[in-house]
């Protein structure tokens, strides 16, 4: 079955250099169309079936089925309001599990719905904003990114919330801002620190702030993350914030012995430098002048800027997902909207699918 799966990513691959010879090929050819999406839908058939044979019900997803079944057993005696009230998860997510809870009640074929909705979210993005013709490329990108399968497979919840996110992000990019801007309210349903994500939007939209500034944010700091005084500056801010209190202290000694972690990872910011200097990059080279490629450069920076000043917290990690989820889009962004960039697409794909090849699901997904 492995060997099919990678027979029809060949396929996309071959297809993906008619794309690059041509743009009017990808617009106005009908069997270029077809056999894309045919074998985009193929690759997503055989992989949901690949990852079946795995044992989804590991790490936050028992927690998550755990909510749903208590959910379900609360809709035949509650109202939707007192399930509410009753339940410790954001309400879009509660209304997800309510959903999802009259589909089944088996915890392979919860994980796989929740793995369907966290990779709908980019290819909706995509979709959009670059045409159908782009999901399948698209999809190979996050299906081959190791921080995707993270979010889609245990961090579902806050998944929902990034994918909404980049959903808005592309809104906004469009045009229409309002809109954009009830998406992003609506992702924080999903998950609350999406409100974060949020207010830095707005300041750097409403203010007008420029990339150099930005990076220069970043770079400050990027050096109390490494010095460790971001937790000393954000303990004498004048709020108290009870998730502070409770992602410090006993919880980090606690995940530090479980997952082998530290406040202010270094690996972390590695991750993040790495990625953003790979978009500065195509962006210095290629499109200096490109607005949307400005945009999302932008809004990686001051997102993972957001990262680096809670980096001393517990799952640090997962603030900086708001960010690191944007590094596939960017990336095909860049090639999709440049057409020198687009000559060597297909070179980069198979670059993307390799370095990716080891950190799928489907070879064994094993939580610690």
């Amino acid at each position: 079955m492995v060997i099919f799966l990678f027979f029809f990513i060949t396929i996309l691959i071959l297809l993906s250099f008619a794309y690059r010879t041509n743009n009017s090929v990808i617009k106005y050819d009908q069997s270029y169309l077809m056999y894309g999406l045919f074998s985009g839908m193929i690759i997503f058939i055989l992989y949901l079936f690949l990852l079946s044979r795995q044992n989804l019900f590991q790490s936050d997803m028992i927690a998550y089925f755990n909510n749903m079944q208590a959910v379900k057993s609360l809709t035949s005696s509650y109202t939707i309001s007192e399930i509410f009230n009753q339940t410790v998860f954001e309400k879009g997510f509660i209304i997800v599990q309510m959903i999802v809870g009259y589909m089944t009640n088996n915890v392979q074929t919860y994980g796989l719905i929740m793995y369907v909705i966290n990779l709908s979210l980019p290819l909706i993005a995509a979709g959009y904003y670059f045409g159908i013709d782009s999901v399948p490329f698209i999809m190979l990108h996050y299906m081959f990114f190791n921080t995707f399968n993270t979010i889609s497979l245990i961090v579902v919840r806050q998944g929902m919330a990034i994918g909404i996110l980049l959903i808005s992000l592309v809104t906004y990019l469009k045009g229409k801002k309002k809109i954009a801007i009830v998406l992003m309210i609506l992702s924080a349903q999903y998950h609350s620190t999406a409100y974060i994500m949020l207010v830095a939007f707005l300041i750097i939209e409403i203010c007008k702030i420029n990339l150099k500034f930005l990076l220069v944010l970043w770079g400050l700091t990027s050096v109390l993350y490494v010095t460790g005084w971001n937790q000393i500056i954000m303990q004498h801010l004048p709020f108290q914030s009870q998730y502070l209190l409770s992602y410090t202290g006993e919880l980090w000694s606690g995940q530090s012995t479980l997952y082998g972690q530290t406040p202010n990872s270094i690996k972390y910011l590695a991750y993040s430098a790495i990625f953003l200097i790979a978009i500065l990059l195509l962006r210095k080279c290629f499109l200096i002048a490109d607005k949307g490629m400005l945009f999302f450069v932008r809004v990686y920076t001051m997102w993972n800027t957001i990262f680096l000043i809670f980096g001393f917290i517990a799952f640090s990690s997962r603030i900086a997902f708001y960010s690191w989820i944007l590094f596939p889009f960017i990336i095909f962004y860049a090639f999709w909207s440049n057409e020198i960039l687009k000559k060597y697409y297909p070179l980069v794909l198979i670059f993307w699918l390799v370095a990716g090849l080891g950190s799928l699901p489907i070879f064994g997904w094993i939580v610690a």
